[in-house]
């Protein structure tokens, strides 16, 4: 009876040596799991930001490409205007009509 009680025993030390080491090679597993979750992640949110970086460059450049545009296109129509004598003309008649009639 000895003898059976001291294999029943030792099934059980045996069976609950087994459940450790299948609980520590699952918390492994979930571990090295979470650990690839986590460099996944931050893969992606490095990628989200470098590619949001990029558009936001690129919508700034075009803006400033933009603003360039219509600035040379400003200072042209300006130096025309100033250069334009018919306006120039036209322009010192009004503002002689206008000093005569006061």
């Amino acid at each position: 009876m000895d003898a059976v009680i001291t294999r029943i025993i030792e099934i059980e030390k045996q069976s609950a040596m087994d459940i450790d080491r299948a609980e520590d090679a699952y918390r492994k597993n979930i571990e090295a799991h979470r650990h690839t979750l986590e460099e996944d992640k931050e893969r992606a949110h490095t990628h989200i930001i470098s590619t949001e970086n990029t558009r936001l460059t690129q919508t700034f450049e075009e803006a400033k490409r933009q603003t360039e545009a219509a600035s040379a296109a400003l200072r042209r129509d300006s130096e025309s205007l100033i250069q334009d004598p018919v306006l120039n003309e036209a322009i010192r008649e009004d503002i002689i009509s206008i000093l005569l009639a006061s």
